[in-house]
């Protein structure tokens, strides 16, 4: 039986291409990058700069009456350091993929630029939670010491497994307050969505509603008041460990670190030179960690991966 005329029949029917690309990319999620304060450029790739810390008596000899002073020697400043890295994302579009008419119907050249750049920033972050330091001697390049690597002194490694319990935060919060003034103590738990999922079930020592203003966010803040009195705010983490067995937890003082740039390398565009039918440029910049009193942070790993 004829049917006359129906879509199948019909190869000259032009494609339906919705004009709307939702981009999910897990890049945009850049708390420390986005939020460290910014230390007085480097002028060298090795940046140093001195730290103090001094012990509190735990016993007192007393001087007797008309006794002479004792002298003993004295703490001085030591310095601390950490290299700067290199990090690039170049683009490269050719002529005829800037002539073609593309479903959003942006400029590609201008629209993988703007992706390079949150790219960059995703490096970036990654590099300053996770950086190994290397010095970049014998042609390899050099990499900064991320925040895990700067915690040397309170620094514990659980047994694989081991449930997170508001017992635990507060143990990490006493650490931190052991360890230095009061005024320094750790205010960010930087932890993997488990954890903050865990803590989020810890109950009254918990608020939801957190006046973020001073702070670039767009999400709710959650804040625990831990059992020293000091407000903890709970930031999940992409780039944070999750891992079976290195599950991570970092007990930060915010202010105490510090991203740094190599003078005149903030993060910028260049263009460079073609030698085809194409356009190219690269967003480069150099920088580093400072930390400036790591005593203050507390690491802790091997908690459990599931609630």
């Amino acid at each position: 039986m004829a049917i006359g005329l129906i879509t199948n029949m019909d190869a000259s029917k032009r494609e339906s291409l919705l004009s709307i690309l939702k981009n999910a990319s897990p890049n945009v999620d850049n708390y420390l990058t986005t939020n460290l304060g910014v230390a007085e450029a480097a002028t060298q790739p090795l940046s140093e700069w001195v730290t103090y810390s001094k012990s509190r008596a735990t016993s007192v000899t007393s001087t007797p009456e008309g006794g002479d002073y004792t002298f003993s020697d004295l703490d001085a400043p030591v310095r601390s350091n950490n290299y700067t890295t290199i990090v690039t994302e170049p683009v490269q579009v050719s002529k005829s993929e800037q002539a073609t008419k593309v479903a959003m119907g942006q400029d590609p050249w201008a629209w993988q630029k703007a992706q390079a750049i949150i790219r960059l920033k995703n490096k970036m972050e990654f590099l300053t939670i996770n950086g190994a330091k290397v010095s970049g001697i014998s042609g390899t390049g050099r990499v900064l010491a991320g925040i895990d690597g700067c915690i040397s002194t309170n620094v514990t490694a659980r047994t694989s497994g081991t449930s997170f319990t508001e017992t635990e935060l507060n143990d990490i919060m006493q650490e931190s307050w052991n360890a230095v003034g009061s005024q320094y103590i750790a205010d960010l738990l930087l932890v993997p969505a488990v954890i903050k999922r865990r803590i989020a079930g810890f109950g009254t020592n918990l608020t939801r509603n957190v006046d973020a203003s001073a702070k670039k966010l767009t999400t709710e803040v959650q804040v625990y008041q831990s059992q020293l009195g000091n407000d903890v705010m709970i930031i999940p983490h992409k780039d944070v460990r999750s891992a079976a067995g290195t599950l991570t937890v970092y007990a930060l003082r915010e202010d105490l670190y510090k991203q740094q740039f190599l003078v005149g390398r903030e993060p910028k565009w260049e263009d460079k030179a073609s030698s085809g039918s194409y356009d190219r440029g690269v967003y480069e910049t150099e920088f580093t960690v400072v930390s400036f009193e790591q005593a203050s942070s507390v690491k802790r790993t091997g908690y459990a991966t599931t609630l």
